[in-house]
């Protein structure tokens, strides 16, 4: 890491360019560094790239947004989350090089420039992951934390979109956002970084005792690694609701569905889980070094059971649904995200009814996948039955004309890995890829492979082809019908090729 020693305040450069949005400009000087680009914004601030002015090693710059100013609280927390990640010293926390501030008194840090992906994104391209990925990803971040728990800080918002990967080799794992942590012992004189009965986190993963604004203490951080074991394990969240005030029932009251409800996951990653996300702190795990302890050894097992379980490549048909909002969309309103969540909900049920084992399911796509006979005549009447059935689906999710949410829909046959145990484990495989063979650019039409479609008949089939995307075809009802099909046509179609 480069920087200064002194990790007090600098004095910044000439502030040259600020954008009528606020956002400042490429080139404008910040101390000895210049603005890149912007590279994300958040509901605090703003990350940019730059480059110090010399040496030319790259940083990234946080900048408290401007409006915020008005708020004393809020410029006191962004200096405070500096102070705190500067307590700490861990490789899996991100480094902070100098604080500052702007001409207008906003404040802003230099940290070390990260290049990869957040684990929310991550997870959005890929779904689930395995056990063994799952801890190689939460083994890092207990390091982490057990450093701030050791400094006597509680980080309050373990989520996906707060932890870094940056791929190697070898991989780097780093735990951002100390915005809202806690000092359990302040230093005498000051006050903690928040007081009782600030009720501060992500309602996702807040610990009941978050939420009623209760004593915190590092079972809080044990009760969200639970919650994100979970998505890692499942790709959905233990609790959702498309209300606040329905997550934080949840939390309170609701006991938490074992991961196995939604993926193959064994009985002791559930327990490990449902421990977790006890609602009172003394029955989870005490410490992070205890939860880690338990998931090695849970992951240890898992891998002895692997061994017997029988595991073959198979043909299979896919179908891949990814829902899409407007360009330019403002993806945090709540009318899109609630429309996007039922029609994913809708999507997902169809796709169990039509007999598709689900293997991949994230916020806004999921992938079903039903094996192909090995007899080349049954197969092919089983993809026509699945292109039948994908027309219909595809066709019953747009079938609400005033939704502003986009349904891509795509066909494909490939290659799967195929754990056999006590029920079917979609492993890996080239038609998990599903980036290699969907559309990128929306489709108003089911869209479909060549592998999809080899030796089909549009017309005996009810449908007729045309050109799609490059590597695709397009495929259209033959029908002239201009009603709809409902989601009990889609649930009816029964399994495809029966």
């Amino acid at each position: 890491m480069g920087g200064k020693n002194d990790k007090t305040t600098q004095p910044h450069g000439k502030a040259r360019e600020i954008g009528r949005s606020g956002e400042l400009r490429a080139g404008t000087v910040l101390g000895d560094h210049v603005i890149e680009e912007l590279a994300s914004s958040g509901g605090h601030g703003s990350v940019y790239r730059a480059r110090h002015r010399i040496q030319g090693g790259r940083v990234a710059i946080k900048v408290m947004h401007p409006a915020l100013m008005a708020l004393p609280r809020m410029a006191e927390r962004f200096v405070r989350e500096v102070e705190v990640i500067l307590r700490v010293h861990h490789p899996n926390i991100v480094k902070v090089h100098e604080l500052g501030t702007l001409p207008d008194a906003t404040p802003y840090y230099v940290m070390e420039y990260l290049e990869g992906t957040t684990l929310r994104n991550y997870l959005g391209a890929r779904g689930r992951i395995a056990p063994e990925e799952a801890l190689a990803i939460l083994e890092p971040v207990c390091a982490a934390l057990a450093v701030a728990h050791e400094a006597g800080i509680v980080h309050r918002d373990v989520k996906a979109s707060n932890i870094m990967i940056c791929e190697g080799p070898p991989r780097v794992v780093k735990l951002l956002d100390f915005g809202i942590a806690k000092l359990l012992a302040p230093e005498p004189g000051r006050a903690g970084l928040t007081s009782m009965g600030q009720q501060l986190g992500t309602p996702s993963i807040m610990a009941p005792e978050q939420i009623l604004c209760g004593p915190i203490d590092v079972r809080t951080d044990i009760y969200a690694l639970g919650a994100l074991l979970h998505v890692l394990l499942t790709g959905r969240p233990p609790f959702e609701s498309n209300a606040h005030e329905g997550l934080v029932e949840q939390h309170l009251a609701a006991p938490p569905p074992r991961p196995s409800l939604r993926a193959p996951v064994s009985p002791a990653l559930d327990a490990i889980v449902l421990r977790c996300l006890e609602k009172k702190p003394d029955r989870r795990f005490e410490s992070v070094g205890a939860f880690l302890e338990a998931l090695r050894e849970a992951v240890r097992a898992g891998r002895s059971e692997e061994t017997a379980r029988a595991e073959a490549e198979r043909r299979a048909v896919g179908i891949h649904v990814d829902l899409r909002f407007p360009e330019g969309a403002d993806e945090a309103d709540e009318s899109l995200v609630t429309a996007l969540a039922q029609t994913l909900e809708r999507a997902e049920d169809c796709m169990r009814s039509g007999g598709f084992l689900l293997a991949t399911v994230t916020s806004t796509q999921l992938l079903g996948v039903k094996l192909l006979s090995a007899d080349p005549v049954h197969a092919k009447t089983e993809r026509r039955s699945a292109v039948q059935f994908a027309l219909t689906l595809h066709a019953a999710l747009q079938q609400d004309e005033g939704s502003a949410v986009h349904a891509n829909v795509a066909v494909h046959v490939d290659a799967v890995n195929v754990r056999l145990a006590s029920e079917l484990d979609i492993a890996s495989g080239n038609l998990a890829r599903t980036e290699t063979w969907t559309p990128r650019g929306n489709v108003d039409a089911l869209a479909a492979t060549d592998a999809a479609i080899e030796g089909l008949s549009g017309s005996a089939g009810g449908f007729f082809l045309e050109p799609g995307p490059p590597g695709l075809t397009i495929i259209r009802r033959a029908s002239t019908r201009r009603s709809k099909p409902s989601l009990t046509m889609v649930s009816g179609q029964g399994r495809p090729g029966a």
